[in-house]
């Protein structure tokens, strides 16, 4: 169904009476429920879903004590639903926001207000790695220890990829061990067919909202 939105003053939205039905036969409001969340990564969007045994004419919501909006429903269906924020609301910036939603009937019964808050999180911090030294007998499997480090708030993951340098600064080998937990100790391995030597190996991270490392660890690896 379409959802014409506009902008209605709070007298209006709680006063407007629809000549729909026969008045005397329904004195219950209707009921709306949205699928919030307590947080959201970045934006939000909100579905508030109202219902009603005689039909929908309106669905009103206001963000955070602005202005109030007014969703026509067309076709008075008994269940209508619209998506927050709309087109016309002001963007949201992160931070916590009060959302209060509320439905009309054709038969002009208005329900209460209901309120809800939700935050909104941005994460703006680059991560950092670390490395650790290793050394191998040449032909065995070489074991790399790194960690990603990323301060809260983060989405708790990161895309990793290993360089590996002689000591020219030549790029010798490199390693993808992909997306990574945050914050924990990890390790990657792999058949190490170098040339006996001392090598550095660098470790670069880009986190789950596209971060990347504010400082790329490195260590020495020998290859024996």
């Amino acid at each position: 169904m379409v959802l014409a939105i506009v902008v209605a003053a709070v007298v209006l939205a709680i006063g407007a009476v629809g000549a729909f039905a026969d008045l005397a036969s329904d004195a219950t409001a209707p009921t709306t429920t949205t699928d919030a969340a307590a947080e959201y990564w970045d934006a939000a969007t909100i579905t508030a879903t109202a219902t009603d045994d005689e039909g929908i004419a309106y669905i009103y919501h206001e963000l955070d004590d602005g202005v109030v909006r007014l969703a026509i429903v067309e076709d008075k269906p008994l269940s209508a639903a619209v998506v927050i924020p709309t087109a016309k609301d002001d963007p949201l910036s992160v931070g916590t926001h009060t959302l209060k939603y509320w439905a009309q009937d054709v038969n002009g019964n208005v329900e209460a207000q209901q309120t809800l808050t939700f935050t909104i999180k941005a994460d703006t911090v680059k991560p950092k790695t670390s490395a650790s030294k290793a050394s191998v007998f040449r032909g065995r499997r070489a074991r790399l220890r790194y960690m990603v480090s990323d301060a809260d708030p983060n989405k708790g993951a990161a895309t990793v990829v290993i360089k590996i340098k002689n000591r020219k600064g030549k790029v010798v080998k490199t390693l993808r061990p992909g997306s990574v937990s945050v914050n924990v100790q990890r390790s990657t391995t792999f058949r190490c067919r170098l040339a006996k030597g001392t090598y550095k190996f660098y470790v670069y991270a880009t986190d789950a909202s596209g971060n990347p490392q504010a400082k790329v660890g490195y260590n020495r690896l020998t290859v024996r």
